[in-house]
C-alpha cells in the first residue's frame, strides 16, 4: 500500500495537535467545535477567533459553569475542553507524531498541519507561571520549499502582567471560518517572529471595556525571497461587545528587506504614510464578525469577513476587497455542526485590470506568500470556493468531519510570474469537486487521525478530467 510505504521508508509523519501550555493552537478542529458550541450557548464570553487562543479567559469562564445544569452535549463539550486544558498545563511534556499522505497537500485548512507529503516530528516543552518554552523538530520528506529539517512550532515565552512576549515560529489563524482565512491562515509555514499578546481577554467587573484580545508581531521573512530578509508586521484586535457578537480587526504589512529601511521609523512611515499602491510596503487589512442567535431552539451563526489587498492609512478606506460569508448551526439530535461557506478572491484590480492582483505586489514580487504558499487562503487569488461541512462528535473520544467542496481555482487561467516555487496561481484554470472525510480519536495520551479525499478536477483549457483519491493517516503520543 502506497501510504504504508511512505510511513515505513521515510519514518515520517504529520504533526497532530501539540501541547502549547498557555494557549490553544490552530491544529484541532474538534476542539474548536467544542469551544464554539460553548460560546454559542453563552458559557464562553471571550473572543475566540484569534489563534493562538489563550487558555486564561476560556478557563475563567468555564470554571464558573455548573456542569450539572447543562444539557448532555454541552456537558460533554465542557468535559473535553477542560480535559485538554489539564493536559496542557503540565510543567514538562514531550510528544512524538507519525503520519503520511499519498499526495502532496495542495490545500491546507484549519486543523491541517501537513504541508508536505510526509513529516516526522518530536517536541519537548517546559512551563511554569512565568516562562514557557518548546523545542519542536520536524524532518520532512519531499518538502515543497526544499527545507527538510524545521524548527516550526518552537518558541520561548514570558509573562509580564497580563501580557505574553514570545519569540519563535508559531502557527496563527485569524477569523471565524472553519475552512480558511483570507488574512492569515495556516497555509504557509509560520514566520519566526517576536510577538506581544494579551493573556486573559476577560473584562474586569469595573472595566468599561468588553472582553478583548490583542496581538502584534514583527517577523523575519526568508533570505530567498525576491526582496531578501523582508519584515512582516501583523496585528489583530478581537472584541466581544455582546455575548452574541464577536468582531475582529486585522492589519498586516510586508516592508523592508535588503536595500530598504528596516528600522522602527521605516515601519512607522510605511504603516501610517504608505498604503494604497504607494511606497514599497505590501499592506493588507480588514475586519470580520460573527453573530450568534437561536433558530428552532438550535444555535445558529452568521459570519463574514472583508479583507482588502490595499488600504489607505489616511482615510482607512479598503481597496480590492475579498469577501467571505458563512452560516452554521449546531443540530443537537445529530451532535453535529453544519456549516456553509463561500469565499471569493477573484477581485477587480482596477478599471483596466480584473485579475492577478490579490496578494501580489510590485516590489515584493513573492506577494503575500512564503515559499509560494499564501499567508491567507490556500485557494490564493482569482479563485472562488464553496464548502459545505459537517462536524460530528460520535462519542467522548471520536469526532468525524465530512466536507463537500466546489472550487474554481485561478479562474482567469493566466499565470503570475513569481520567483517562488509552487503557487496556486502557477497552475491553469480548473474546477474541482471534492468530498473529504476524516475521523479523529484520542484519549489522554494517544491520538489517531485518518481520512480520505475523492476529487474530480476539470482543466478549463484542455477540458480533461482527472479523478484523484488521497489517503492520510497520523498518530501522536503525549508523554
Amino acid at each position: 500500500m502506497k501510504l504504508l510505504s511512505v510511513l515505513i521508508s521515510c519514518a515520517v509523519v504529520m504533526s497532530a495537535p501539540a501541547s502549547a501550555g498557555w494557549w490553544i493552537e490552530a491544529d484541532d478542529l474538534a476542539l474548536r467545535n467544542d469551544i464554539q458550541l460553548l460560546a454559542d450557548s453563552g458559557y464562553i464570553r471571550q473572543p475566540i477567533n484569534t489563534y493562538p487562543l489563550m487558555w486564561s479567559g476560556i478557563v475563567q469562564d468555564l470554571q464558573s459553569v455548573d456542569a450539572d445544569a447543562l444539557t448532555p452535549d454541552l456537558r460533554d463539550a465542557l468535559h473535553r475542553v477542560m480535559m485538554l486544558w489539564q493536559r496542557d498545563r503540565r510543567g514538562v511534556q514531550a510528544s512524538l507524531s507519525l503520519a503520511g499522505e499519498t499526495e502532496q497537500p495542495a490545500i491546507v485548512r484549519f486543523g491541517d498541519t501537513l504541508r508536505d507529503k510526509a513529516q516526522a516530528q518530536a517536541s519537548g516543552s517546559y512551563q511554569n507561571d512565568r516562562v514557557s518554552a518548546r523545542l519542536q523538530v520536524s524532518q520532512v520528506s519531499q518538502p515543497f520549499d526544499q527545507n527538510r529539517t524545521r524548527l516550526d512550532g518552537s518558541y520561548v515565552a514570558v509573562k509580564a502582567g497580563n501580557w505574553i512576549v514570545s519569540a519563535g515560529a508559531l502557527e496563527k489563524y485569524w477569523g471565524p471560518s472553519f475552512d480558511t482565512s483570507a488574512i492569515l491562515s495556516t497555509n504557509a509555514r509560520p514566520v519566526p517572529a517576536v510577538t506581544l499578546s494579551r493573556n486573559s481577554s476577560a473584562a474586569a467587573a469595573e472595566d468599561w471595556l468588553p472582553a478583548w484580545t490583542f496581538t502584534t508581531s514583527f517577523g523575519q521573512l526568508s533570505s530567498r525571497a525576491q526582496v531578501p530578509d523582508a519584515k512582516l508586521w501583523q496585528a489583530r484586535l478581537g472584541i466581544k461587545p455582546l455575548n452574541s457578537l464577536e468582531m475582529g480587526f486585522s492589519w498586516v504589512m510586508t516592508y523592508g528587506g535588503q536595500g530598504y529601511g528596516n528600522g522602527l521609523n521605516d515601519w512607522f512611515d510605511g504603516l501610517f504614510r504608505g498604503g494604497t499602491l504607494e511606497g514599497s510596503e505590501n499592506m493588507l487589512a480588514g475586519y470580520d464578525l460573527r453573530w450568534t442567535t437561536s433558530l428552532l431552539d438550535q444555535p445558529f451563526g452568521v459570519y463574514w469577513s472583508a479583507i482588502a489587498d490595499d488600504v489607505s492609512t489616511k482615510t482607512l478606506q479598503l481597496y480590492k476587497v475579498s469577501y467571505q460569508l458563512g452560516i452554521d448551526t449546531y443540530v443537537r439530535p445529530l451532535s453535529s455542526r453544519i456549516y456553509l461557506e463561500i469565499i471569493d478572491t477573484a477581485i477587480d484590480c482596477s478599471n483596466d485590470r480584473k485579475f492577478n492582483c490579490y496578494y501580489e505586489h510590485s516590489t515584493h514580487h513573492d506577494g503575500y506568500r512564503r515559499y509560494g504558499r499564501a499567508f491567507g487562503t490556500s485557494y490564493d487569488n482569482d479563485s472562488k470556493a464553496l464548502n459545505l461541512g459537517m462536524l460530528t462528535q460520535l462519542d467522548s473520544s471520536t469526532s468525524w468531519h465530512n466536507k463537500l467542496a466546489w472550487l474554481r481555482l485561478n479562474v482567469d487561467g493566466t499565470r503570475v510570474d513569481l520567483p517562488s516555487q509552487w503557487t496556486q496561481t502557477q497552475l491553469p484554470a480548473r474546477t474541482v469537486l471534492l468530498w473529504r472525510t476524516e475521523q479523529q480519536w484520542r484519549d489522554h495520551a494517544d491520538q489517531w487521525k485518518w481520512g480520505l479525499e475523492f476529487s474530480n478536477t476539470l482543466d478549463k483549457v484542455s477540458q480533461e478530467r482527472d479523478w484523484q483519491t488521497e489517503l492520510f493517516l497520523s498518530w501522536s503520543r503525549q508523554f
